[in-house]
């Protein structure tokens, strides 16, 4: 799949088309990925595409997914794990 700036077909087109279902853009920190990475960004959100930035946070959210599936998933109180860290 071609960068934003190398034309069609590229990420843009394939997340308005609906066949991309998550995305992890780490973009290099030169002003073409800089301004590629908005685009791909604001794509993904106007579609309602989860987006990551950060390979922490994409593993993180592979992680809880992984653990919803298993129904495993349970919610309590910040302090209540304080105490069980103890």
């Amino acid at each position: 799949m071609k960068k934003v700036f190398e034309g069609s077909p590229r990420v843009v087109d394939a997340l308005d088309a609906g066949e991309i279902a998550l995305v992890v853009n780490t973009p290099q920190p030169d002003a073409q990925s800089l301004r590629d990475s908005f685009s791909i960004r604001r794509t993904a959100l106007e579609r309602k595409i989860p987006y990551f930035t950060t390979i922490a946070g994409a593993e993180a959210a592979a992680e809880t997914i992984a653990v919803l599936r298993r129904g495993a998933l349970t919610v309590e109180p910040l302090q209540e794990y304080h105490r069980s860290v103890r």
